[in-house]
């Protein structure tokens, strides 16, 4: 069922996600994230991939659902196992204030290991684009804004006119 994505200022956001123990317990919670993906899909039309959170639609445990080009992911208890040393800057948006962006330093190339959501472990080594987004939803599972990596923060965080609302 597609979910109301919560919206930046609700504390829900900012809290730390439990890891999932037993996958069957949050099987529609993923149909939830995905279902909510595919609407808001039908809303805008994303050129560098997507993705939402568990708590973007108030649940606080650790799943993300992204696409990119033309995989879809699934993360179950993702984290980042290895980074390049370089950041760059890459500008980004939340579903949750969509009509702002950033330009966010980020790890030029992540390698993170999750379950899939048959719970089998799967390991994804991303670059650029990707990894940012990777990046971005499992900062979602620590509480953490795309706001909060800003150098400056809000005097960096640009409104951009014409964006459809998210519901």
């Amino acid at each position: 069922m597609q979910r109301s994505i919560i919206k930046r200022g609700n504390p829900l956001l900012e809290k730390v996600c439990k890891p999932v123990d037993n996958i069957d317990q949050v099987r529609e919670i993923i149909s939830d994230l995905s279902d909510t993906l595919a609407e808001i899909r039908k809303l805008y039309d994303f050129k560098r991939g997507h993705g939402v959170a568990a708590p973007q639609i108030a649940h606080l445990v650790r799943i993300n659902i992204v696409e990119y080009g033309e995989a879809r992911h699934v993360l179950i208890n993702p984290e980042i196992v290895e980074h390049s040393p370089e950041k760059i800057p890459i500008r980004e948006g939340c579903l949750s204030f969509f009509d702002y962006r950033g330009n966010v330093p980020r790890y030029k190339s992540v390698t993170i290991n999750a379950l899939n959501e048959k719970g089998l472990p799967f390991t994804i080594t991303a670059s650029d684009e990707f990894a940012m987004l990777l990046q971005h939803e499992i900062d979602h599972l620590d509480g953490i804004l795309y706001v909060q990596r800003l150098p400056e923060a809000e005097k960096n965080l640009y409104f951009v006119k014409g964006m459809p609302e998210i519901p």
